[in-house]
């Protein structure tokens, strides 16, 4: 009989490189380090998005023993869209039987409770991955953070101050309710290993030593583009031939919108928009510089990923970053919806290429504080004491 603990992995879809990103990736990558003589682990999507790239990271996870399971097919009416994903898990659990159900975003962790009104063995764990939920909707903020604290086994949040908002709500500090600092991780050796040498300046007929700024993130409000494009619009009247590479993909009209802005900016000719990329690590290695421009994040991903790799990197002081990019040691950090400020940061990393040296450098030993062990080994620690509990 096997004996160890079951669980579920809770995530929106495998859509890393297309529509996804680091959320869904460091679920992927989670799963995959925790150890399998201690837990059976199984990766369970809302939804399926019949995306080609959903294909490879099933493959991925099943070659490392992990089973792959799907909810309901995508459907852009999100109420509609949580409501069957919903319907369609609630007979695979009956099935699954999970130990500990571990729900990663914000829909993730709605369908998560939903489960656990059906299953009152199931220990369900919700990990905060940024500090601002549902932007648009406040009111569901609101309700779906009352229901957490009533419904979930533990929260963790992946930055200080996603910890510190999370202890601050009336009903956690009332029912007690555990809140861990649980740090976002990447797996180094990896992410090295995935680096190439892919020439990204001759993929785009680009000059060897062609200055290149990166951005990388999906197309949406919380990244901050239009201030990134302006910044680069007003750093081109001191780098005239510096050009800027955009990687990701968006819903809805967005995408178009931000186009039509590099338009009016005069930045047609000075912005490369790729799209979604499987080979990020390479696109991200040729760049002279990262930018980061998002309003707010959890613990960002793609500039863990950047440290990594030795590219600097300009940023936004905002929640979850700045656990990263200290000011003047390991990056640049400018105020968010400055992009003035955000301009002269990034020409001074372009200009002083001895202090965009030394800033890499140290990020990139910063970054090996930041791993996909030492966070597997600290959920296995929740998971254990959870089990410890009898189902509390």
């Amino acid at each position: 009989m096997d004996k160890r603990t079951k669980v579920v992995q809770l995530i929106p879809g495998l859509i890393v490189g297309d529509l996804g990103g680091g959320l869904e990736l460091y679920s992927i990558r989670l799963a995959q380090a925790l150890d399998p003589s201690q837990f059976q682990v199984q990766v369970v999507n809302l939804w399926r998005f019949h995306r080609s790239i959903e294909q490879k990271w099933e493959a991925e996870l099943r070659s490392s023993g992990i089973e792959v399971h799907y909810g309901a097919p995508f459907d852009s009416r999100m109420l509609r869209s949580v409501y069957m994903a919903w319907h369609r898990l609630r007979s695979l659990f009956a099935v699954l039987k999970p130990d500990i159900v571990h729900a990663h975003g914000e829909y993730a962790g709605i369908v998560g409770m939903a489960l656990r009104l059906t299953s009152a063995r199931m220990r369900l764990i919700r990990t905060c991955q940024t500090t601002l939920e549902f932007p648009r909707h406040p009111s569901l903020r609101v309700v779906t953070s009352a229901l957490y604290a009533l419904l979930v086994s533990a929260q963790v949040g992946v930055s200080a101050d996603i910890v510190t908002s999370l202890e601050r709500q009336k009903l956690v500090r009332l029912r007690r309710q555990p809140v861990w600092l649980i740090h976002n991780g990447i797996d180094l050796e990896r992410t090295l290993s995935q680096r190439t040498g892919t020439n990204l300046r001759a993929e785009l007929g680009l000059a060897p030593d062609a200055l290149l700024f990166g951005l990388v993130g999906r197309l949406t409000e919380q990244k901050g583009i239009p201030d990134a494009l302006q910044a680069f619009a007003q750093l081109r009247s001191q780098l005239p031939h510096a050009l800027l590479v955009i990687v990701g993909s968006g819903y809805g009209a967005k995408p178009q919108a931000l186009q039509a802005q590099a338009t009016a900016l005069g930045l047609d000719q000075s912005v490369f928009w790729l799209g979604a990329r499987a080979d990020v690590i390479n696109i991200i290695a040729s760049f002279d510089v990262l930018v980061s421009s998002s309003l707010w994040e959890g613990l960002p991903t793609v500039i863990l990923e950047a440290m990594a790799l030795g590219t600097p990197v300009v940023a936004t002081d905002i929640p979850g970053t700045r656990d990263l990019i200290i000011h003047e040691q390991t990056g640049l950090l400018v105020p968010p919806r400055q992009p003035s400020a955000l301009a002269q940061a990034m020409v001074r990393l372009a200009c002083d290429r001895d202090l965009a040296a030394r800033l890499a450098s140290a990020a990139r030993e910063r970054a090996t504080q930041f791993t996909i062990e030492s966070a597997a080994r600290q959920y296995e620690q929740l998971y254990r004491l959870l089990m410890g509990r009898n189902g509390e």
